[in-house]
């Protein structure tokens, strides 16, 4: 028995606890016995001695972390909206005075750095200038510095002239390796793009000709140009290098650099200056690399040389890496014009169709009534022409490509022509859609209308709803406000050669609306032009003669002219009688008559 109690005491034992789903939990039942001194539960600690602990611990690897943890709290308060200015003042001074000093040592940390910037931000001239004076001579290291760019960034910004020049004359020389890095790239691009003068610009850019520009500076701002008519010779051994020096740069880091300001720059003057057959390697190097770039002015000129030199392939290349962007492309202030080099040199039209143009047209209604977005529109119905695109534009659209050595590069195989009537037929049906579903919206936009008046000239199909619709959609109230627009439409060649101007005629009571607007005049005149010569014009010039006191008295702009449109189909012309005048005119003349004769004889005489 005493046997059987003891093993079944030393089994109670060693069993583990069940937990509640009848599972052993693996730890020993609890007793209920006190807690011993030393345990668990004395050991326990406060939040306060935590955070004591944690300070002591970073204190050790960190002797700046208490200073740092410090000017945090008070870096909270400065930043409050709706704090005072003069409490703020007041926080400032105490954390520049906490900060002095230890500047160099905690600005490449992520918090520190930051809270630095608020004091360049917030602080007086005096403590601007104390934070400058800690970090000069260590702006390159400061620049490549995950955290520490912000700050040099904040210093341009925020400090004096003097101390940008200082800043940026520190970089002279080193340019080139810190456009490369990954973080002090954006300081380069914030100096050329927002703070450096034309003289600074020059002397970084010059960077990039060679390794003696990185030495010698110039003191005027000058161009590739100026160099080259100074020093021929130089110019071969700079658009080598600076081949050189780009090609590799955009070859292991062009997504990135390609967004800069200074890297299009430099690409523009290589396209520029260098022959086709350079051109042509560098447009391979960039095939796939203009969509960071195609939004900006120079990005746009780099996108089109990039098009224009490319081959078949890079052209392939250049549509792929557009896909699901062209929307965007094309309501870009400058990016439009990558659209237009497209469609103006790819002679794979079932590509531009298929990749380009199918991604267009859903956005045909919006593009169509865009300032810029309509330019896509008008290359393919009137390409070239002076009306919608610049002269600048219009000269860049050129079947050849020139450099600066003179030499004359094709750029395209099939003929111009036959390119637009192919993109052209496949179009057509859209275009004539829009211009039927939007009739309102392209004639109250001045770039619509354009588009509604070539798409009438150029467009060969069906045209009956369309002319309705504009029919239905022309009244009183679109007359006065769009004028400039219905002016321009009725000039349209088609437009005259239907009954749309004869419907317009019968619509409205011109005599009536001549007098209410100024603008009602040139829309009429326009109107009367575009009458075919029948017996309707016939009677609305009649009235027009027979109401010109009521009219002049008006003192429209332009109101004389309508008296100089003539019916040649009648030969009656109604005229206001004068008798009064026609007498006077006989009498004078009689009379000068007379006394002509008397002072004949008079002289005779003598």
């Amino acid at each position: 028995m005493v046997d059987q109690k003891k093993s079944t005491t030393t089994a109670t034992k060693k069993a583990p606890a069940k937990t509640t789903t009848g599972k052993p939990s693996g730890k020993p039942a609890s007793t209920g016995a006190p807690l011993k001194t030393g345990s668990i539960r004395d050991k326990k600690k406060t939040k306060k001695d935590k955070r004591e602990e944690k300070i002591e611990k970073k204190s050790k690897f960190d002797t700046n972390y208490p200073m740092v943890r410090e000017a945090k709290l008070l870096w909270v308060k400065i930043k409050e909206i709706k704090l005072s200015k003069e409490d703020r003042s007041v926080l400032v001074e105490e954390l520049s005075n906490k900060l002095k000093g230890h500047i160099l040592e905690i600005v490449l940390k992520h918090e520190a750095s930051r809270i630095v910037q608020s004091l360049l931000k917030y602080g007086t001239e005096e403590q601007k200038l104390n934070i400058f004076t800690e970090l000069k001579g260590h702006e390159m290291v400061i620049s490549k510095n995950q955290y520490g760019r912000f700050l040099i960034l904040k210093l341009l910004k925020y400090g004096n002239e003097a101390q940008r020049n200082t800043i940026i004359k520190s970089f002279y020389g080193k340019y080139v390796q810190l456009v490369s890095h990954k973080e002090s790239s954006s300081v380069v691009e914030y100096i050329f793009a927002e703070v450096a003068t034309p003289v600074q610009k020059t002397a970084i850019i010059e960077e990039f000709y060679g390794p003696e520009y990185r030495l010698f500076k110039s003191e005027v701002p000058r161009t590739l140009e100026d160099i080259i008519a100074a020093s021929p010779n130089k110019k071969e051994s700079i658009l080598a290098f600076l081949s050189k020096t780009l090609t590799k740069m955009i070859s292991s880091k062009g997504d990135r650099l390609t967004s800069l300001t200074l890297i299009q720059h430099l690409l523009v003057i290589f396209f520029k200056h260098s022959s086709p057959e350079e051109c042509v390697d560098m447009a391979d190097t960039l095939s796939e690399l203009l969509t960071p770039m195609v939004h900006t002015k120079e990005g746009a000129i780099v996108s089109y040389f990039t098009i224009s030199y490319g081959s078949p392939k890079v052209r392939k290349a250049i549509v792929k890496s557009f896909k699901e962007f062209f929307s965007k492309i094309a309501l870009q202030e400058y990016g439009h014009l990558a659209i237009v080099r497209l469609l103006d040199v790819v002679d794979d039209t079932l590509l531009l169709t298929k990749s380009v143009l199918n991604e267009l047209i859903p956005i045909l209604p919006e593009s169509a009534v865009h300032k810029q977005g309509y330019l896509w529109i008008m290359h393919i119905l009137a390409p070239y022409t002076l009306q919608n695109f610049s002269e600048t534009t219009v000269g860049l659209l050129s079947p050849t490509m020139k450099s600066s050595h003179g030499v004359e590069a094709q750029i395209s195989k099939k003929d111009r022509s036959q390119r637009r009537k192919e993109i052209l037929d496949y179009i057509s049906p859209k275009l004539l859609e829009l211009c039927s579903s939007h009739t309102l919206d392209l004639l109250n936009s001045p770039w619509g209308c354009r588009v509604l008046y070539h798409t009438l000239s150029q467009v060969e199909g069906n045209k009956i709803i369309l002319i309705k619709k504009i029919l239905e959609n022309i009244t009183e109230e679109l007359l006065i406000e769009q004028h400039a627009n219905i002016q321009m439409l009725l000039k349209n060649e088609y437009i005259k050669s239907i009954d749309l101007p004869v419907q317009l005629l019968e619509k409205f009571n011109w005599m009536e609306l001549v007098v209410k607007d100024s603008n009602i005049v040139f829309i009429l005149r326009e109107l009367l032009k575009a009458l075919p010569e029948s017996d309707k014009k016939s009677a609305i010039i009649k009235q027009i003669q027979a109401s010109k006191t009521k009219l002049k008295a008006t003192k429209f702009p332009g109101i004389d002219t309508l008296f100089n449109l003539n019916d040649n189909s009648s030969t009656e012309t109604v005229v206001e009688p004068t008798p009064e005048p026609a007498k006077v005119v006989k009498k004078s003349t009689t009379k000068t008559a007379a006394a002509t004769k008397a002072t004949t004889a008079a002289k005779s005489k003598k």
